[in-house]
């Protein structure tokens, strides 16, 4: 109900390395950017810190960034236990479906499934060799994942509407990225910990794969290798992290590193190990995909993600896999206020997740536990429902005066309009006996009469396309959905003959191409 509905979107992706966040208001199903940024968290091995800065950032986004009760806020978040699947189901009815992807995502998902939440989104119905099909996008995701986020959000004061994960939000994101019918685009998150990958061919997503190295393997490939054989020094985890941003994978020999006694060949060969790991397996996935499809090429690969600032990564990756790269935008498109975002063409690419999750809609998919989605509802809406009476009760007030003024007006004007009724009367007696004859004498039946008679008798797997009358003859076209079609339309004409129907004929009866069936034209008389 609109009457339910916040002004802002709150998104928010909670990262192991930075917490981002994009604030945008929804009029008219248009977008409108207001505020983003990205808080990036002290490089700690210690769990109990890194989540003590996530609930310190969220608190500080909540108090001073945004206006949290004005807004819906979607999470979105990532682990190794997280993933969604295009699949293809069974058809079934939609109150088991829930029952049988559980067991069908066995089959589909590298890691165990007794203690996940799960949740789907129906794409469309498909037949393949004539059996019906539900073409399903499922999202899975651990329980004690989803409840050690849960817990931080608790902590931090915000009660998500919504929970995704992160493959989800770029899936989100694509589907809004402009793109030509039938064109094949790859779309690459490098986050700190995991890549997603997903191909799309059009508005489609065809390819889907979690891939288990981001930018973490950069820095951590840098600060593990010595400066040379004769210098066991080794760089920090915040030099590697300038060294990633500001020199990248190098390509020339003869500078050294600033105040360093190592040269960029030192630096090539410390990240030659991750950077090849990372294009086998997206060269992998492409193989697969080109397998799979009959021989198509991805040829565009669109990146996102912190460990996309890899300086020299967009060349790496163009040379290796013979495609066209590019630094993915997720702000394109979308109205930006003037002071929403600081240094945006620096850190706008590491939004793609939390701008993707601001396209979630109601219906989509939702991890969030059944019970704190109702919970949240429930208080949500006592509360507008509380302000709506207030405002009621205070405009009732207003009101409240006028109408007694007018009062007296409307008894008048009611006594006026009886008056009049009462002077129509004999008119209206003289139409009713008009009408009584027409409807004797006129030769041709009533229309409501056939429609009234064909929902009687008219069986579920019939359907007419067209209904037409001349001379009182009535000629009915229509689609029978069944292997059993020429019995089902002999049922039907016998039924016709029974009623106010007579001298029934099959003028045609056609076999359908597409599914069991059959195309048929019958013509009647009626009483």
């Amino acid at each position: 109900m609109k009457i339910f509905e916040k002004d802002y979107i709150l998104s928010l992706d909670i990262g192991t390395s930075a917490l981002k966040f994009a604030w945008l208001s929804k009029k008219q199903d248009k977008m409108r950017l207001v505020k983003a940024g990205v808080k990036e968290f002290p490089r700690t091995q210690n769990t109990s810190l890194l989540d003590k800065e996530i609930i310190s950032s969220l608190k500080n986004i909540s108090q001073n960034d945004i206006d949290l009760k004005r807004s819906k806020v979607i999470v979105t978040f990532n682990s190794m236990t997280t993933s969604i699947k295009k699949i293809k189901a069974p058809y079934m009815p939609k109150s088991e479906l829930r029952e049988g992807l559980m067991l069908e995502a066995k089959n589909y998902f590298p890691f165990p499934l007794d203690d996940t939440f799960l949740d789907f989104e129906i794409i469309r119905d498909v037949v393949e060799q004539g059996i019906r099909k539900y073409e399903v996008l499922l999202s899975v995701s651990s329980t004690p994942v989803i409840h050690k986020y849960l817990e931080l959000l608790r902590k931090a004061g915000i009660r998500p509407a919504s929970f995704i994960p992160a493959s989800y939000a770029l899936y989100k994101l694509a589907g809004e990225m402009p793109r030509k019918t039938d064109e094949i685009k790859c779309y690459l998150d490098i986050g700190d910990a995991v890549t997603e990958l997903l191909i799309f061919r059009g508005a489609d997503m065809e390819f889907s794969r979690k891939i288990p190295m981001g930018g973490n393997d950069f820095t951590k490939a840098l600060t593990e290798m010595p400066f040379s054989e004769e210098s066991p020094q080794k760089f920090s985890r915040h030099e590697a992290e300038e060294i990633k941003r500001k020199i990248g994978i190098p390509f020339g020999n003869e500078e050294n590193l600033e105040n360093k006694k190592i040269s960029m060949v030192r630096v090539r060969s410390m990240l030659r190990d991750p950077v090849e790991r990372l294009t086998d397996e997206i060269s992998r996935c492409f193989d697969y995909y080109r397998e799979q499809t009959g021989g198509i090429r991805v040829s565009d690969l669109i990146i996102f993600g912190g460990g996309a600032s890899l300086e020299g990564l967009i060349k790496v990756l163009s040379e290796s896999l013979h495609a066209d790269v590019t630094l993915g935008d997720p702000l394109a498109g979308i109205n930006t206020d003037a002071d929403a975002i600081k240094d945006k063409d620096k850190i706008s690419y590491r939004l793609d997740q939390a701008v993707g999750a601001a396209f979630v809609e109601e219906k989509d998919v939702n991890l969030l536990p059944v019970e704190i989605r109702d919970e949240a509802k429930r208080i949500f809406q006592r509360a507008t429902v509380q302000a709506l009476i207030a405002a009621i009760l205070l405009i009732s007030l207003f009101l409240y005066v006028g109408m007694r003024i007018q009062l007296n007006n409307y008894k008048k004007r009611i006594d006026v309009a009886r008056l009049e009724i009462s002077s129509l009367r004999p008119q209206l007696k003289k139409l009713e006996v008009h009408y009584l004859a027409n409807k004797i004498l006129v030769s041709e039946p009533h229309w409501e009469d056939i429609y009234k008679e064909l929902s009687n008798i008219i069986p579920s797997n019939i359907h007419l396309t067209d209904i037409s009358m001349e001379n009182n003859v009535i000629t009915m076209r229509g689609i029978v959905s069944s292997e059993d079609g020429v019995q089902l339309i002999s049922d039907f004409m016998i039924k016709l003959e029974k009623g106010i129907f007579k001298n029934t004929k099959l003028v045609s009866s056609i076999d359908l191409e597409d599914r069991p069936g059959n195309e048929f034209e019958i013509r009647c008389w009626v009483e």
